[in-house]
């Protein structure tokens, strides 16, 4: 039984740690997108701005995701960059949809996302920096460290039922 108390310990610390480096990530992530979630109807739009700067990351990304899309949905993302320049522009084809572009000035890059088809939409668009990979290396440590957690504290577990089974002998 004593020799439960330390693995339950430190397996519980484990795991409370890697569930705080996990949140950790998801902020590093979150922090760089600006997401915009409206209902649409036909012939309107949606637009999201974040302000982004080359010399911070040189990519972005842009993610458009529908409740209940469907194949017939007509959905077109446009992507403008400080000087209201269209630098990509697509049809929406799948759920979710995520694209990169480069970022080459630093100002106000805007998504426009249009529904132009035959029924109104849930749509939520998402524009900002692609995650680096150090910021999805912090995620995978923290899962990683979650895992070694339960594992401690299923160990543990098991060795302080065993022991205390074994005391009531």
């Amino acid at each position: 039984m004593k020799k439960s108390i330390p693995l339950l310990v430190i397996g519980g610390f484990l795991t409370a740690t890697g569930i705080g480096i996990s949140f950790y990530s998801s902020q590093l992530v979150t922090e760089n997108l600006s997401t915009h979630q409206e209902s649409l109807a036909v012939g309107h739009s949606l637009m999201a701005l974040k302000e982004l700067d080359p010399t911070k990351n040189e990519n972005g990304v842009y993610v458009v995701q529908v409740a209940d899309f469907k194949a017939g949905d007509n959905i077109l993302a446009k992507v403008f960059d400080p000087s209201d320049i269209v630098i990509v522009s697509k049809s929406i084809s799948h759920n979710p949809y995520q694209d990169n572009f480069k970022i080459t000035t630093k100002g106000a890059y805007k998504l426009s996302v249009e529904n132009s088809g035959q029924r109104d939409l849930q749509i939520e668009g998402v524009i900002g920096y692609l995650p680096k990979d150090s910021s999805l290396a912090i995620s995978i440590f923290g899962f990683i460290v979650i895992i070694v957690g339960l594992s401690g504290l299923a160990v543990g577990m098991m060795y302080f039922v065993k022991t205390r089974k074994s005391n009531l002998s």
